[in-house]
């Protein structure tokens, strides 16, 4: 743990989401005044709440990441004031101690992390998975000791207020336009990503991504490719290699579509700080399963393989869908509360229909009519399945990989998944 700043000081939580509880714990245990703020003025009964936070003086300012800074009235005051800001990552880093492993890009932040977290573990590291997956790094840092190894999942949205966090390795694994409704342009977003490694030890990065690969806040990078490299992590004969040093066949690798072996190579590239042999590694990936929600095989009945892809919460994460399933006659539920990107890209693939739904249904139909592709529309994801499954025959793959957020009809994109894989799961039992 680095030095206790907080103790005896006025601090302010802003956001209270599962970050912001996390938080206010924290800041509790190690000797604060803490008072939080949200712009949601339902919380304004409970003990603790700022009404005006103009009128008040704080020591410290922690941002949630739930909170939009941008064009944000109640950040500017906060901003303006003597107050230091710091975000949610920035106060569990300082409660951290051992190895920090810093993760994001636009797709596969939570499969890489899964996997390292689970071949460190399985290597014999005292090992804590936290961040974007869903488990505050504020909730875990008090936990941890010298020889411990966080591993965290890290979004844009915690970046974005963050100034001192720190790591040892940091990895950008892809940069895709994504979330540009809250940053305001692709370039805001590239900047929050690449700030990851301002602070950071050792930086991995992917030879394959346009914006990635050109990222140069960190003098010491590793890259990774699935080409084949005089250095680095790479592919050759389908065979993983380490510098020169084999890890694994590609065909152990049971993880769909193109995005998780590159996946695997960042995880590869991440562990070479680790004395772990290339027998754990291969074991470990050889027996991984994709969290719930990312190219989650449903089922398959009557030749008809039913997907739940529901965390492709952006045009990127479904090309990777499609990819994994290029050569199949597809039916695509796409739909949701779109980001303001375009969905062009979709329509080199051909599909046997496209399943328009939600706020963003209107518009992704359009689209199809203008690229050709056959589609059909409905208001809702029930609907949207119900003619996926009436339509399929032997051979098709029933994919929901939506390229929106799920916030129009659902508050997740974990419900909506389950919702899918509901209707689904009942539509094959009513056919046995």
């Amino acid at each position: 743990m680095r030095k206790n700043i907080f103790k005896g000081k006025r601090c302010l939580v802003y956001g209270m989401g599962e970050s912001g509880r996390s938080a206010i714990k924290l800041l509790s245990s190690v000797g604060a005044y803490v008072y939080f703020f949200d712009d949601d003025i339902s919380y304004a009964g409970q003990v603790g709440y700022v009404r005006h936070i103009e009128k008040e003086k704080f020591d410290y300012v922690i941002v949630s990441p739930g909170v939009k800074l941008k064009d944000n009235k109640n950040f500017e005051v906060l901003k303006n004031s003597k107050a230091k800001i710091l975000s949610e990552l920035d106060l569990g880093y300082l409660f951290c101690k051992g190895k920090i492993l810093a993760v994001t890009g636009t797709n596969g932040k939570t499969t890489t992390c899964m996997l390292l977290a689970k071949i460190l573990k399985e290597a014999g590291y005292k090992t804590f998975l936290c961040g974007n997956i869903g488990i505050p790094i504020s909730s875990i840092a008090l936990s941890t000791d010298k020889d411990s190894v966080v591993v965290c999942e890290v979004s844009s949205f915690q970046l974005e207020s963050s100034s001192i966090f720190s790591c040892d390795v940091g990895a950008v694994l892809n940069v895709m336009p994504d979330h540009i409704d809250r940053h305001g342009s692709f370039r805001e977003y590239l900047d929050c990503k690449a700030s990851l490694l301002k602070r950071c030890k050792f930086a991995v990065l992917n030879l394959d991504d346009e914006y990635s690969k050109n990222i140069k806040n960190c003098k010491k990078i590793k890259f990774f490719s699935k080409k084949t490299l005089k250095k680095g992590v790479f592919i050759k004969n389908n065979v993983i290699f380490n510098e020169k040093r084999a890890i694994m066949p590609t065909s152990d690798i049971k993880l769909l579509g193109e995005k998780n072996l590159e996946n695997v190579l960042a995880t590869v590239a991440i562990l070479d700080r680790f004395e772990i042999s290339g027998g754990v590694i291969r074991e470990v990936v050889a027996s991984f399963s994709p969290a719930p929600h990312r190219l989650e095989i449903v089922g398959q009945y009557d030749g008809v393989l039913y997907v739940d892809d529901s965390k492709a919460t952006n045009v990127a994460s479904t090309l990777n869908a499609l990819s994994a399933f290029k050569n199949r006659s597809i039916i695509l539920l796409l739909g949701g509360k779109g980001k303001d990107i375009s969905y062009d890209d979709i329509y080199f693939y051909r599909f046997k229909e496209v399943i328009c739904f939600g706020a963003d249904g209107e518009k992704i139909f359009k689209s199809c009519q203008i690229h050709g592709a056959n589609a059909s529309i409905f208001k809702t994801l029930g609907e949207a399945t119900n003619r996926a499954c009436d339509i399929a025959k032997n051979g098709d793959v029933v994919l929901l990989s939506p390229a929106c957020s799920s916030f129009d009809e659902f508050t997740s994109y974990r419900e909506r998944g389950d919702k899918f894989k509901e209707i689904v799961l009942e539509k094959i039992s009513g056919k046995k």
